[in-house]
C-alpha cells in the first residue's frame, strides 16, 4: 500500500466534518436522502449506512454493519467489482464508478449505480472508502425492456418465423409479469372450433370483453419467467399443459387474455394470455407492456396471415375458392405417393358441366359465374375431409379421392356429385338445373402417373357426356378405337394447355411483282409417340371435343408474337390465321383478338383471319356480323377454300373481306383440265368484281403459276413457290428472297 506522500489523494480522510454534521445533526439530513450513503473499512466491511439502505434493499442497518459489501453484490458481478477497486487502489483510476446489482431482503436484486472514493489515514494508507449507491433499477429495466422489444421488432423486420419472434415476445412479457405467457394466432385454414376463452385475470380492470378472433386459435409460443417452454396445447380445455410442470403453471386459475388486434383487416388475429398462480394486478407500466406487446404481435401475425393468404390465393381458383390446377396436380401426386406406399387405390374424377355455354349465352357471364360457384359448393359438400375438389378452368372440375376401396366407391361418389350439381339454382328469377358428366380413372388400374390418369379420366368424361349416363368409369377394353380417338383428344387438350404445339409459315407471293405478300400460319403437333401430326388429323378432333377455342387462341397468340420477329427485322408483311366456324360464334372473339394484339404489340393491319366458305354459310348472318365487328378493329378477313362450299353471292358481297382464296382442288390440275381453268377464271373475276384480292392455293410448278398470272390472279401460294417453314427458317428465307420469287423447289 502506498504511503501518504506517494498517493496523489493523501489529503482525503474518513468522513469530512461537514458530512458528520449532516449525519449526526438533529435533523438527520443524510438519513432523509433517497440514495444510500455508505462507508467501509479497508477490508470492505460496512462501517456506516444511512436509512436509504433499509428503504431500498430491506436489510436493517444494524444487521448489515460489519458485514462485507461483496456479500450483497450479485455473484455474477463480484469479480468485476473487485477488479475495479484494485484499479483504484493501484492508482489507475481516481475513483470507483460502475453499475451492479445488489441483493434485497426478499432474495431479488436491484440495479445500483456506485460512486466511491478511497479514504486514507494520516499515514497515507487506505483505511476504507466512502460513497453513494443510487437505485437505477427502473432505468435499467426500461433499457432492457427497450432492448428486448427492439430485438423482437428486429426479428419481425428480418422476417424470422412467427413462432421464433413470438417466443421472444412471450419471454419478454413472462419475465416481467412472473406468469406463464402464451401467444396464439388465428388458424384460417381450420374450422371455427377450438378457440380458447377470454376470461380476464381477477383484479385486472383492463380485461374488458373483446371481439372474437377471426377463426380458431393455434398456439405458436409459450414462455415462463425463466424462458421459453415446450408445451402441448388443448384447444378444448383452452389452456397450455406444460411438459415440465415445475416450470410452467399447468393449473393456473388466474389468467388475463388480451386480444391481438388486426393491423390491416377487421377483427382480431390472435390472443396473448398471461397465467399466474396468484391473483395479479398489473400496474400502468405492466398494462403498457401488454399493450405494446400485442401491437408487436399484431405486426408479426398480420404479416404471416397476409403471406399465408397470398400463398393460398396462388393455389386457389379465385372464382370458386376451390383448389386450382396447380394445387390439384400437387395433391394428386401426394395421393399417388401415399397409395404406392400403402397399396391403396386412388380415384381421379373429372367433372364437366353440360351445355354450360347456353347459361352464359342466355343469362350472361355473371349468371355463368354464379352457376360455377353453385357447382363448386355442391361438389365440395359431398366429399370427405381427406378429398380434394378443384376447378381446372372453364366449366371443368376435378376431384381426388385418396385411399378408396375401388371403382364401386368412386362411382357411388360420382352419382352423388351428379345429383348435387342438379340441385336447383335460381338465376334471374328462373330455376335452373345443371347437368354434369363425370369421367373416372383409378390408380393403379388405369395408370401409374398423374398425366395418364388425367387422360383416362378425360376420355371417360367425354364418353359420359356423349352417352348421357352422368358418369363413366374408364374401361380400355370397350370401344378400343373410340377410346384411342378420345385418348388423342385428351392428349391434344394437354398439348394445348402446355403450349406443346408449334407453327410453320407458308409465304404468299404477289404474281406481278414477285415480292412476298404475306404468310399463312399453319399449326403442327409433334406427338411424342405418333410423331408429327398435320392439322387434318387433330383440328376436326378439337372441334368435336370442344378444344377448338383454346387451340385457336393459342395459334393466334403464337402467330402474333412470332410475327414481331420479322417486323423487327424490317419485313412489313402480315400473317394470316385460320378460324373455325366455332370461333365465329364466340362472342368474346373480338376482345380476345384485341387483347392478343395488344400483348404482342402488333398492328391490326398486319393480321388476316381466314374463314372457310362453308364456315360462312353455316350461319351467314352471324358470320357477317362478327366479321364486321372484327373489321372495326382493323383486322382483315379472307375467304378460304373458295369453291368447295355452297355460298350465296348475296352473302359473299356483304362480307367485308380483303381477299378470296381459290381452293387447291381447282388449281392443282389447271394445266391438264380446261374445266378447272374456266372455274378459276370465273372465281378470279368474281373476286375482283367484289373488290377482293384473289389468291390461288396449291401452286406446285411454274406452269400453273404462269397460268394464274395470265388469268389476272393477284397472289399465289403452294409448295412450288415455298414450303411451310418454322419462324427461324422463314427469317432466313425472307432475307434471301425479299426482292423476288424464289426458284421452284
Amino acid at each position: 500500500m502506498r504511503d501518504r506522500q506517494q498517493h496523489p489523494r493523501h489529503g482525503l480522510r474518513s468522513l469530512s466534518a461537514a458530512a458528520r454534521d449532516l449525519r449526526d445533526g438533529p435533523e438527520g439530513v443524510v438519513d432523509r436522502l433517497h440514495e444510500i450513503v455508505f462507508q467501509t473499512d479497508a477490508a470492505g466491511n460496512w462501517t456506516y449506512l444511512n436509512r436509504a439502505w433499509t428503504n431500498l434493499l430491506g436489510f436493517s442497518v444494524e444487521e448489515t454493519l460489519g458485514r462485507n459489501f461483496l456479500e450483497f453484490v450479485h455473484p455474477d458481478e463480484r469479480e468485476a467489482t473487485i477488479a475495479m477497486f484494485v484499479g483504484v487502489i493501484s492508482g489507475g483510476a481516481p475513483y470507483c464508478h460502475h453499475e451492479t446489482r445488489y441483493l434485497t431482503v426478499d432474495g431479488q436484486f436491484r440495479w445500483m449505480e456506485l460512486r466511491a472514493h478511497l479514504e486514507y489515514g494520516i499515514d497515507g494508507q487506505v483505511v476504507g472508502n466512502t460513497g453513494t449507491l443510487f437505485d437505477i433499477t427502473a432505468r435499467r429495466e426500461a433499457e432492457q425492456l427497450l432492448a428486448d422489444q427492439t430485438h423482437v421488432l428486429e426479428l419481425i423486420a428480418m422476417g424470422a418465423p412467427v413462432p421464433e419472434s413470438m417466443t421472444a415476445l412471450a419471454t419478454l412479457v413472462a419475465s416481467r409479469t412472473g406468469g406463464t405467457v402464451t401467444v396464439a394466432m388465428v388458424d384460417e385454414e381450420q374450422g371455427l372450433d377450438g378457440r380458447p376463452d377470454a376470461r380476464g385475470l381477477p383484479g385486472v380492470e383492463a380485461a374488458e370483453p373483446h371481439a372474437a378472433a377471426n377463426g380458431p386459435l393455434r398456439l405458436i409460443a409459450v414462455a415462463g419467467p425463466n424462458g421459453p417452454l415446450t408445451e402441448s396445447y388443448s384447444p378444448a380445455a383452452g389452456r397450455a399443459v406444460a411438459v415440465e410442470a415445475s416450470d410452467a403453471a399447468a393449473d393456473t386459475p388466474h389468467r388475463l387474455s388480451v386480444p391481438i388486434p388486426s393491423t390491416g383487416r377487421i377483427g382480431v388475429v390472435g390472443e396473448l394470455t398471461i397465467r399466474h398462480d396468484e391473483p395479479l394486478t398489473l400496474d400502468d407500466r405492466g398494462m403498457a407492456l401488454v399493450h405494446r406487446s400485442t401491437n408487436l404481435a399484431s405486426i408479426a401475425i398480420g404479416r404471416r396471415l397476409d403471406e399465408d393468404h397470398a400463398r393460398r390465393q396462388s393455389l386457389r381458383d379465385p372464382l370458386t375458392g376451390l383448389a386450382n390446377r396447380l394445387l390439384i396436380e400437387d395433391r394428386l401426386e401426394v395421393a399417388l405417393a401415399a397409395g404406392r406406399r400403402a397399396g391403396d387405390c386412388v380415384a381421379l374424377l373429372l367433372v364437366d358441366l353440360n351445355r354450360f355455354k347456353e347459361v352464359n349465352d342466355s343469362f350472361g357471364h355473371e349468371a355463368g359465374d354464379a352457376a360455377l360457384r353453385h357447382a363448386a359448393e355442391r361438389i365440395g359438400s359431398r366429399l370427405r375431409a381427406s378429398d380434394t375438389a378443384g376447378r381446372l378452368g372453364g366449366d371443368e372440375f376435378a376431384v381426388i379421392l385418396p385411399a378408396v376401396r375401388g371403382g364401386e366407391y368412386a362411382e357411388r361418389v360420382a352419382r352423388k356429385l351428379v345429383e348435387a350439381v342438379r340441385e336447383p339454382l335460381v338465376i334471374g328469377g328462373a330455376s335452373l338445373r345443371l347437368e354434369a358428366s363425370i369421367g373416372i380413372a383409378l390408380f393403379p388400374g388405369h395408370g401409374d402417373d398423374a398425366a395418364t390418369l388425367f387422360r383416362r379420366a378425360d376420355v371417360a368424361m367425354y364418353r359420359a357426356k356423349r352417352m348421357g349416363t352422368g358418369h363413366v368409369l374408364y374401361d380400355a377394353s370397350r370401344d378400343e378405337d373410340e377410346y384411342l380417338l378420345l385418348d388423342l383428344a385428351a392428349e391434344l387438350r394437354a398439348a394445348i394447355e402446355s403450349e406443346q404445339l408449334s407453327l410453320v409459315y407458308q409465304p404468299k407471293l404477289d404474281l406481278r411483282s414477285g415480292r412476298v405478300a404475306g404468310v399463312e400460319a399453319l399449326v403442327r403437333w409433334n406427338h411424342e409417340i405418333r410423331g408429327p401430326l398435320s392439322p387434318e388429323h387433330f383440328v376436326p378432333l378439337a372441334e368435336r371435343t370442344g378444344s377448338i377455342r383454346a387451340l385457336s387462341q393459342l395459334v393466334l397468340r403464337m402467330a402474333l408474337t412470332e410475327s414481331r420477329r420479322w417486323w423487327e427485322a424490317g419485313f412489313g408483311i402480315g400473317v394470316a390465321v385460320n378460324l373455325s366456324a366455332h370461333d365465329l360464334h364466340d362472342p368474346e372473339l373480338p376482345a380476345l383478338i384485341e387483347q392478343a394484339m395488344r400483348l404482342a404489340g402488333t398492328d391490326p393491319s398486319g393480321l388476316d383471319l381466314e374463314i372457310t366458305e362453308s364456315a360462312v354459310m353455316d350461319d351467314p348472318e352471324a358470320t357477317i356480323a362478327m366479321i364486321e365487328q372484327l373489321a372495326t378493329l382493323g383486322v382483315g378477313c379472307a375467304i378460304d377454300d373458295f369453291g368447295t362450299g355452297y355460298s350465296s353471292l348475296a352473302y359473299l358481297k356483304r362480307l367485308p373481306a380483303r381477299s378470296l382464296k381459290i381452293d387447291r382442288s381447282f388449281i392443282r390440275d389447271m394445266a391438264d383440265d380446261q374445266r378447272d381453268v374456266s372455274i378459276v377464271r370465273s372465281a378470279i373475276d368474281l373476286g375482283h368484281t367484289m373488290g377482293m384480292q384473289v389468291v390461288g392455293e396449291g401452286v406446285e410448278d411454274d406452269v400453273v403459276r404462269d397460268m394464274l398470272d395470265a388469268l389476272g390472279c393477284d397472289q399465289a401460294q403452294g409448295f412450288g413457290l415455298a414450303r411451310p417453314m418454322p419462324v427461324d427458317a422463314l427469317l432466313t428465307w425472307l432475307q434471301e428472297h425479299a426482292d423476288g420469287v424464289p426458284a421452284p423447289a
